[in-house]
């Protein structure tokens, strides 16, 4: 909810209109509403209230973003939040100026961003930044350990289940769209998972029926903000300047396994991608030991 408008009718017709008039899934929705909040947020420390409904206050906004290291992605779902938010408040009377007309998405600039992953050296600091025996400390080093062995989306990884790893086996099982698949998961992150079932989960939880893997200190399980968060904080404390997120890490290792000569079509099944092209897409603006990968593994290239 956007406390800081200090009206919930508002803001429970905006969520109506994204749900039912513009079809928008609630991960979507999600994202909408931190950003909003971000923005409203920034807005009231300045002193600025009333919908912070100025050009001038959200062209600042947007460029203490790009000052801040945001990546173009990040600054244009940044605007197109917003400017669903104020075009909707425009159009039912609320406010009469829209501060993000005439504000143009950075897509070259985000085509470039396309090419960005972390280095094996960083998600080695990624990993290390989070050494420790406190159930944070135990639980995030698994999450992060996980994303990169596994490459697994953030509703994979907050879904996943205790019933769902096989690590003697050396693998887990991921249940996504209504099908499933089998992703390998290296010794290194088994152990993680491992240390944090034996030592930090058990702190928060000993209900047998929770069988959510991740859970936060009230035995819920780990949600995407929470995620996100937990990425954030790592990410700054191992110096890293990228904006850590879980697609980073995802991608990262996917193009790792393929520069360390893993076939195309292995990676693609490893990532749960329905075709190819989507898993061309992920490395195609890499090495040209990544492109040489590919044009050998692909049989039409």
């Amino acid at each position: 909810m956007i406390k800081k408008t200090g009206n919930r009718k508002i803001w429970n017709e905006f969520i109506d209109f994204l749900k039912y008039d513009k079809k928008m899934k609630e991960n979507t929705m999600l994202s909408y509403e931190r950003d909003i909040n971000a923005f409203l947020d920034y807005c009231k420390e300045d002193g600025v209230e009333a919908f912070c409904d100025t050009t001038v206050m959200f062209e600042k906004y947007m460029e203490d973003l790009k000052n801040a290291g945001k990546s173009a992605s990040t600054v244009s779902r940044n605007i197109a939040s917003l400017r669903s938010f104020f075009r909707f408040l425009r159009d039912r009377g609320y406010t009469e100026v829209n501060p993000t007309h005439g504000m143009k998405y950075a897509k070259k600039q985000a085509s470039e961003d396309r090419s960005e992953i972390l280095t094996t050296d960083e998600i080695d600091s990624l990993i290390s930044a989070a050494n420790g025996d406190s159930f944070k400390a135990l639980r995030d080093k698994a999450i992060i350990e996980t994303l990169y062995a596994c490459g697994l989306k953030v509703s994979e990884l907050i879904n996943l289940k205790t019933d769902d790893l096989f690590l003697n086996d050396g693998y887990i099982k991921i249940e996504s769209a209504g099908s499933s698949r089998y992703v390998p998961i290296y010794k290194g992150a088994s152990k993680a998972v491992r240390n944090y079932i034996a030592k930090g989960r058990c702190q928060v939880t000993g209900d047998k029926k929770n069988t959510f893997l991740f859970l936060n200190r009230d035995g819920k399980p780990v949600t995407r903000q929470g995620l996100w968060k937990i990425l954030k904080t790592y990410g700054e404390k191992a110096c890293i300047k990228k904006e850590v997120t879980p697609h980073l890490i995802r991608r990262s290792m996917a193009v790792h396994l393929v520069e360390n000569g893993a076939g195309i079509f292995d990676v693609k099944d490893i990532l749960g991608h329905k075709n190819i092209t989507l898993t061309k897409n992920y490395v195609k603006d890499f090495k040209p030991s990544v492109i040489s990968a590919y044009v050998k593994a692909h049989p039409k290239a």
